[in-house]
């Protein structure tokens, strides 16, 4: 390894570089300077040597005028009306420049702009997407990209609205023939069933309302059926407390009405039944008295009679009608012979004290209720309605308005010539003369009645609470009331005649009571 570096050299040799390095600037500026100036000289020397003519002109440079807008080419009549078009923007403008030039240079524009009309007006159809926004495109565009597509979409929506129309009918229909058979049930299942196929049906409210009623009425329903168990008054008047309002109401009223007959109170324990009057209770003078001249030993003595409970008592006597209700029930045993005067409302005749009993006991079998033969108390209490008379109407003439008796038309010895009768030799139908104070008909004549009294010589020691008399000969039965076939002797409130109670005969049939 060396001990100096590069840069060290001999004092002398360094001297020697040193002033080398400062002398060469100065020489490169002279040699410069010299080969310009033999530049300069040159071209000085060269200039001197051009010649220029004298009758050279010399050219002045003039300023530049401004230069004028050249002249545009005048436009064409289809460009003119394009500019115009474009000016407008309106399918109009479009279709007027197409119309005018048919082959002009803007054809394509114009049809391109059109289209784009035409598909803004599709687009808004589209989106109404309705028959009235098809059928204004049609009438905007009837040539229109579209045309095709808006007929279909048209056809479809008025194809897609029969068939809803269709289906609504159809619908409509089931819902009402549904309703109707809920409604004819009228049960809450019924209601029920129509709701779960018709949920939003238009009965659907009145179905929930009535399915609401219906179990709102389910104790009410209980209660009366628990009053029709017990049946009595008190067991209605209890429902009627419990449910004022209640769907039993008229029924339950009525069934009252029934069980606490009012006097005077009319009714039939079922559609073949006679009709029923109530009579009030109380007590009345039966028998005949010491001035009645006409009065038999068994028509006294006269007794007061006590009636303590309401009874009532048939309107008429027994019809023929009625009679053959109990025949054809099998309840009596065959229909009597009606003499050829017609049945229906005439009282039946031909019938035996017997046959009596028995179609009371069909009426008790068939109602539920106590129906009977009248005692001969019952049966003078009804017939004198509160009366002391010994005639009803109190004359013979008087008695003529409520009694079917032998007139003077039966040339009778016994006939009571006060009265004309138009059958004098036949009874009447049921009820064609007058009521009594009591409202009840024919108690005196048209037909002799059957009691339940045995035959007795004398009323001495009879009942006094209006039950029968059960004393004497009972294989013969007392008859009251007399007949179209009796006159006014016969004819008196207390006139009781005597029948064998297998008897029977044209003149005698029976009516009923119930206690």
């Amino acid at each position: 390894m060396n001990d100096y570096n590069d840069d060290w050299k001999p004092i002398d040799e360094r001297d020697d570089f040193a002033v080398r390095q400062e002398q060469a600037p100065i020489l490169k500026w002279g040699v410069g300077v010299i080969a310009l100036l033999l530049v300069a000289g040159g071209a000085i020397w060269l200039a001197s040597k051009v010649v220029i003519a004298d009758d050279v002109p010399v050219i002045e440079r003039a300023e530049k005028p401004a230069e004028e807008p050249k002249p545009q080419a005048p436009k064409s009549a289809d460009d003119e009306a394009w500019v115009k078009a474009l000016e407008t923007d309106t399918v109009e403008g479009y279709r007027a420049y197409l119309a005018a030039f048919p082959n002009g240079r803007h054809v394509e524009d114009a049809q391109r702009l059109i289209n784009e009309f035409d598909e803004e007006a599709w687009k808004l159809a589209d989106e109404r997407d309705t028959i009235a926004g098809y059928e204004d495109y049609l009438a905007s565009w009837p040539d229109g990209l579209h045309v095709t597509e808006a007929r279909d979409r048209i056809a479809k929506i008025k194809a897609e609205e029969e068939a809803r129309r269709k289906n609504a009918a159809e619908a409509a229909r089931q819902e009402a023939a549904a309703w109707k058979a809920a409604a004819e049930a009228n049960t809450i299942p019924s209601y029920e069933g129509y709701l779960s196929k018709f949920p939003s049906g238009k009965n659907a409210a009145e179905a929930q309302s009535r399915i609401d009623r219906l179990r709102a009425s389910a104790a009410d329903e209980g209660a009366w059926t628990a009053a029709k168990s017990v049946d009595t008054a008190d067991a209605y008047q209890q429902y009627l407390t419990s449910f004022p309002q209640g769907v039993h109401v008229a029924e339950a009223i009525a069934r009252i009405e029934e069980l606490r007959p009012g006097p005077g109170k009319t009714f039939k324990d079922c559609a073949a039944c006679p009709t029923m009057v109530t009579l009030p209770a109380g007590t009345a003078t039966l028998g005949a008295g010491d001035a009645d001249a006409k009065a038999k030993p068994n028509e006294k003595p006269a007794r007061p009679v006590t009636f303590t409970n309401l009874f009532a008592i048939g309107v008429t006597e027994v019809t023929f009608a009625e009679y053959g209700a109990c025949v054809s029930a099998g309840g009596c045993k065959s229909m009597p012979s009606d003499n050829g005067w017609g049945q229906g409302n005439r009282p039946v005749i031909n019938v035996s004290w017997s046959d009596a009993v028995a179609y009371a006991q069909w009426l008790s079998n068939t109602t539920g209720k106590r129906y009977s033969l009248p005692s001969g108390a019952q049966w003078e209490y009804a017939a004198r309605g509160g009366k002391t008379d010994a005639l009803i109407g109190g004359s013979p003439k008087a008695l003529c308005a409520f009694a079917n008796g032998a007139s003077k038309e039966s040339e009778l010895p016994w006939a009571n010539e006060a009265c004309t009768d138009l059958a004098a030799d036949r009874t009447l139908p049921a009820g064609s003369l007058s009521k009594n104070a009591f409202g009840v008909a024919d108690m005196i004549g048209n037909v002799s009645e059957w009691v339940l009294d045995c035959n007795t010589l004398n009323l001495r020691d009879a009942p006094v609470d209006g039950s029968a008399d059960a004393r004497g000969s009972c294989s013969q039965r007392i008859v009251r009331g007399g007949s179209w076939f009796s006159g006014p002797d016969d004819l008196r409130y207390s006139a009781r005649a005597v029948q064998r109670r297998g008897d029977t005969n044209d003149f005698t049939g029976f009516r009923v009571v119930r206690n």
